[in-house]
């Protein structure tokens, strides 16, 4: 069974298609949120509003984390922020 290119290129846009609609799992949705929420929550953090509060708001508005998670997400933002500064100095 040979596929003509017109089939292969259909066949390949059918696939993208598909690949497409395949949704994150919740847990790498909810890191993406956070790691794009990480400069606000760090500068909260920083006017001392409680780890208790900015959770509480997080839930709130749909990203519920458990406090052990938020100090997972926390501590891997910032080693990962630390990486990206030290690099960004050795280029300099």
């Amino acid at each position: 069974m040979s596929m003509t290119n017109e089939n292969v290129q259909a066949h390949a846009a059918d696939i993208a298609a598909a690949l497409r609609s395949l949704k994150p799992k919740e847990i790498h949705r909810k890191s993406q949120l956070f790691s794009l929420l990480y400069p606000v929550i760090v500068e909260m953090l920083e006017q001392n509003v409680t780890q208790k509060a900015i959770l509480k708001k997080l839930e709130e508005m749909g990203l519920k984390l458990h406090p052990s998670r938020f100090k997972e997400l926390m501590a891997s933002k910032a080693k990962a922020s630390a990486g990206e500064a030290c690099a960004e100095e050795g280029a300099s």
